[in-house]
C-alpha cells in the first residue's frame, strides 16, 4: 500500500500542477478519503475492499465515498 500511496500522491501533484496551469483546481479527494480506506469497516469505509460487500467495484468508490466527493466538490463551487 505505500507504493500505491505514493503513485497516488505523484499523480494528484501532476494533476493540481495541470490544472493550476490552465486556471483549474484539483478537487484533493486524496486527503479527504484518509481513514476511510478499504481496509475500514463498511460504515467508515469509501472504497470497497478486493471483496466488495457493497454493488461498487472492487476498490473503488461505494455510495459514501461518491458522497463524500459531492460534498467535496459542492464546497469547492461555493
Amino acid at each position: 500500500m505505500p507504493d500505491l500511496r505514493a503513485v497516488h500522491k505523484e499523480l494528484n501533484a501532476t494533476l493540481a500542477q495541470q490544472a493550476a496551469a490552465n486556471g483549474g483546481k484539483l478537487i484533493d479527494w486524496y486527503t479527504g478519503s484518509i481513514g476511510h480506506d478499504a481496509c475500514k469497516g463498511p460504515l467508515v469505509r469509501w472504497v470497497e475492499p478486493w471483496i466488495p460487500l457493497d454493488p461498487a467495484a472492487p476498490l473503488r468508490p461505494n455510495l459514501t465515498g461518491m458522497r463524500r466527493a459531492s460534498a467535496l466538490l459542492s464546497a469547492a463551487l461555493r
